[in-house]
């Protein structure tokens, strides 16, 4: 990740706050992930993948799941989670929720992932059981 400290550490904190409303993992992607240090980079991709029942289910009536832009709940989602993580992270968030067959088989959606706060989450289940939380 070439985002830095403490941008980093609030980045996966909007990460858990995303599987703590959603109950699954936001990934951040793109070039603010793969960017080497002093690259340049727009904006931070932070993408939610969901099942794709799950993903209709929230969103019924998208036919097409690459082209979600006149689906007006998706995209209030979309602008209040990329303001909401802005806001936390001092980022500029790209935040978009995305159906899981279309993010695993659409070429724009390649590159590595990073799961948001996954690290965060496991600590916080080991300190449940009364072990270290480092």
């Amino acid at each position: 990740m070439s985002l830095g400290q403490p941008a980093g550490t609030k980045l996966n904190m909007f990460g858990r706050i995303i599987h703590d409303a959603f109950g699954e993992f936001a990934y951040h992607v793109g070039s603010s992930l793969t960017a080497k240090k002093g690259e340049p980079w727009r904006d931070v991709d932070v993408r939610l993948i969901l099942d794709d029942d799950e993903f209709d289910r929230m969103f019924p009536g998208i036919d097409d799941p690459g082209r979600v832009v006149l689906h007006y709940r998706h995209q209030a989602l979309a602008v209040v989670w990329s303001e909401f993580g802005s806001n936390m992270t001092g980022l500029p968030i790209d935040f978009q929720i995305q159906q899981m067959t279309y993010a695993n088989t659409n070429a724009e959606c390649e590159g590595p992932r990073s799961p948001l706060g996954l690290m965060m989450y496991r600590a916080e289940q080991r300190r449940s059981l009364g072990g270290d939380p480092q």
